[in-house]
Parts: structure tokens; sequence; C-alpha cells
């Protein structure tokens, strides 16, 4: 105890400065400690650590669903894939609903901007920018209400404002594309 007395004396410090001396080197060293314990980790957690693997739950009630899906019912629903009417209803839904299934630059589309009743006349309009034809006639006002509700993100004219959004004038929309390939790949398994 002589010899640090005599240490911390030759310092101008006495015992009693040693908790002082201590919590001023530890605010000085703990960041950088604290840093490197984080990095540390980090590497560890990284590097060396396999990840966990988790078992994907199924709904027992969409595997019942899928049981189902018979090559049949795929079939008789790629052969009604591309008319009108599954068109139009493809439509409806999208604005009834929204999607999301696409990476637009725009972002997703929300549903419910257009009224449930609404909806199958913007569809009908719709239609007609591609050169399809609904089955009863749209009433004038459709095409207001796809210009005034529609027409901000994918243009008066259909075409999606340079690819910003989808392009409703094609002849097969994405969305349709998208599912007949998730169908034939059910079909072809």
């Amino acid at each position: 105890m002589d010899r640090l007395e005599s240490t911390l004396c030759t310092f101008g410090r006495s015992l009693s400065d040693i908790p002082l001396l201590l919590t001023d080197r530890m605010k000085n060293v703990f960041p950088p400690l604290l840093v490197l314990g984080v990095l540390l980790f980090a590497l560890y957690q990284t590097r060396y650590k396999k990840p966990e693997t988790t078992e994907e739950k199924v709904n027992p009630a969409y595997l019942e669903h899928t049981k189902k899906h018979t090559a049949s019912h795929i079939q008789e629903e790629l052969d009604r894939l591309h008319t009108d009417a599954y068109v139009k209803n493809y439509i409806v839904n999208v604005i009834k609903h929204g999607s999301n299934q696409f990476n637009f630059k725009g972002g997703e589309m929300e549903g419910g901007f257009v009224s449930s009743k609404d909806a199958p006349k913007v569809a009908c309009h719709v239609l007609s920018l591609s050169g399809k034809k609904c089955e009863e006639p749209y009433p004038e006002d459709a095409a207001m209400f796809y210009t005034s509700v529609c027409g901000g993100c994918h243009g008066d004219d259909g075409k999606g404002l340079g690819g910003t959004y989808p392009d409703l004038t094609r002849k097969t929309l994405l969305g349709i594309e998208k599912r007949e390939e998730f169908l034939k790949s059910l079909l072809y398994r």
C-alpha cells in the first residue's frame, strides 16, 4: 500500500482519488469497448451462427381447398382466362380490392376508389381501352369515372404513364398473364 501511496503522491493524488481516476478512464474507454462488443456480436451472428429453420405452416383449410383443384378445374379456368367476361371480373376485383402483385414505380394500387356499384362500369371502359367489349353496354359516365379516378395513374389513354403504372391497353393484362403462368405451373407439375 505504501508503494501505491507514494506513486499517487508523486502525481499529487491520494488513495481516495482512485475511484475518480477509474471513472475518468472508463468514460474514455467504455464507448469504444461497447462498439467493439457490438461489432464482434454482429460478426458472430453473420458468420458463425446458423439461421434457425422455421417450418412453413400451411392452413389446413387451404390444403383442403387445393385438393379440389383437379386438372380439369385448372384447365377449365385456363380456357376461360382470356374471355372478356373473365377479364372484366378480374378488373372489377382489382378495382374493389386493389393489387400489389407488381413492383411498379408508382407503388401498389389500393382498392375501393370506386364504389362496388360503379366498378363494373369502369371495368367495361378499361376493357374498351384494349379493344375488348362488355356483354352489356356501359353508360357514358364510365369514361368520366375512369378519367377522374384511374386516369391520374394509368393516364387518360390507359398506357400507364411510361411504365410508372400498369398499361391497361395491353391485349393481355399483366395480372391475367401472371394467373395463366400460375395455373400452368399447377397443371404441369
